[in-house]
C-alpha cells in the first residue's frame, strides 16, 4: 500500500507541475524519485521546512519547485536566470546538517575536502511567504549532549537569501540574493 501511495504522491507532483506549465523534471534516479515523493508531501501537507530538505538534497527538486525566472541578485545586480538555468541552490543536507551546496559537491569529488555547515533562519510573512537566510558558519564542536555542533564560533563567507512565494498549493523558489543590496 504503501507503494502505491508513493507512485500517486509522485504523479500528484507530476500533475500539479504540468497544471502549473512546469515542464516534467527527469528524475533519473531512485534518489532523485524519493525527493520528488518528499517534495508532493510536504505540499500537501503545507510543510515548507520539508520542501526546503527535498530542494537540499535534489536539483529536480529544485527545477520542480522554481519559477519559471529566478530573480538572482548579486551585490545589487539583478539578473533573470530561465529556470532550466537556475544551477546555483546553495543550500546542501547531509546527514540533517545545513551544507553548502558547492562545499558538498567538493567533498563528493574529495572526501578530505572540510565541509562547509550553514545556518539558516526561516521568516514566513503572513502572506504565506518564506525567506531563508543563510550564511556559512564555524561551530565549536562542543555538543550540548546531542547531535548538535555546538555554537557558531565565526561567520564565514557572504550571506544570502532565498525567497519563496505561495503557488497553487505549495511554494517556489522566485529569488536568491547573495551580497550587499
Amino acid at each position: 500500500m504503501r507503494g502505491l501511495q508513493a507512485v500517486a504522491g509522485l504523479a500528484l507532483a507530476i500533475g500539479l507541475g504540468a497544471a502549473l506549465g512546469v515542464p516534467p523534471v527527469a528524475a533519473e534516479t531512485a534518489h532523485d524519485q524519493n525527493a520528488l515523493q518528499m517534495a508532493a508531501d510536504a505540499c500537501s501537507n503545507q510543510e515548507f521546512s520539508s520542501l526546503l530538505q527535498a530542494m537540499a538534497i535534489s536539483d529536480a527538486v529544485v527545477a520542480r519547485h522554481s519559477a519559471h525566472s529566478v530573480s538572482v541578485i548579486v551585490d545589487g545586480v539583478k539578473t533573470l536566470v530561465p529556470r532550466e538555468g537556475y544551477r546555483d541552490f546553495p543550500i546542501g543536507m547531509l546527514d540533517y546538517y545545513w551544507i553548502s551546496r558547492a562545499s558538498i559537491q567538493a567533498w563528493e569529488a574529495n572526501p578530505d575536502t572540510e565541509l562547509v555547515h550553514l545556518k539558516l533562519e526561516r521568516n514566513q510573512s503572513q502572506s504565506n511567504q518564506w525567506r531563508i537566510d543563510y550564511v556559512a558558519v564555524r561551530y565549536d564542536g562542543n555538543s550540548s549532549g546531542g547531535d548538535d555542533l555546538g555554537d557558531v564560533v565565526v561567520t564565514i563567507g557572504t550571506p544570502g537569501y532565498l525567497l519563496f512565494e505561495p503557488i497553487a498549493g505549495c511554494w517556489e523558489l522566485v529569488e536568491h540574493g547573495v551580497g550587499a543590496p
